[in-house]
């Protein structure tokens, strides 16, 4: 915006100058006719530069069930897997495995799989996606993942028995998660949600349904892929998850 700005009163110099040099020699004429050109140019490199601000860096409707760009990655140490996760006739991709952590991991871990696709050098960021939860344990969205133990989770989980009705933002460092912020509320099984996570420097924003959940600041993970996490949550379904830069 400061650009744009010169880039005007540039222009408006020049305006105010030209009824002013009605009978200008060449070189003043040149000269105006000069800043006119800087004023384009400036201006011109401004909208591009604001274009490329907002790149679509993945746009997943889950049209084709081979999952090309996503990878699989299942926690240790479960029970009930290995994970499946499959797109299925309704266009929607699902996680049908009850795969989770053995007893007591929900003490801080809620241990699961992943579904992981970008790029590991993305830095900032927005996701925007919708999640169907059809049980009442856990789900979620990782960001900035760097490996199986580095990177971030938003938490969603229902289940009393495991520890919820939680909501919770969560930092991975090697087999442990540290709480960065909590909600002592959870979800309604069989309502679909519209969950929004945006990463820019130090800065982690989310929201659900529009509504704002948290404002945090964490600069241990500065860039990373992104991902979609089950907690004994047979059936969950995904859909419409998009990344874009900013």
């Amino acid at each position: 915006m400061i650009v744009l700005k010169n880039a005007l009163v540039l222009r408006f110099d020049a305006r105010r100058q030209t009824p002013q040099t009605k009978h200008a020699t060449e070189p003043q004429k040149h000269r105006l006719n000069g800043l006119r050109y800087v004023a384009i140019a400036i201006i011109a490199a401004t909208f591009s530069l604001s274009g490329c601000a907002n790149e679509v860096l993945l746009d997943e409707r889950f049209h084709d069930d081979r999952l090309l760009h996503w990878s699989v990655v299942d926690d240790p140490d479960t029970i009930e897997g290995p994970s499946d996760w499959r797109v299925e006739a309704d266009g929607r991709l699902h996680q049908r495995s009850n795969i989770w952590g053995r007893r007591g991991d929900f003490l801080g871990r809620w241990y699961g799989t992943f579904l992981i696709s970008g790029d590991k050098n993305w830095t900032d960021y927005d996701i925007s996606l919708r999640a169907m939860p059809v049980d009442d344990d856990g789900f979620g969205v990782v960001f900035r993942y760097q490996d199986q133990e580095h990177f971030y989770r938003l938490f969603f989980l229902q289940d009393g028995l495991s520890g919820g009705p939680i909501t919770r933002l969560d930092r991975r460092e090697g087999p442990d998660y540290t709480e960065l912020w909590l909600l002592n509320k959870g979800y309604r099984p069989g309502t679909e949600m519209s969950i929004e996570v945006s990463v820019v420097g130090d800065l982690i924003r989310a929201s659900v349904d529009g509504k704002s959940l948290f404002e945090v600041r964490d600069a241990s993970n500065p860039r990373g892929r992104i991902g979609l996490f089950c907690y004994a949550q047979s059936g969950m379904a995904f859909d419409d998850v998009r990344v874009v830069s900013n």
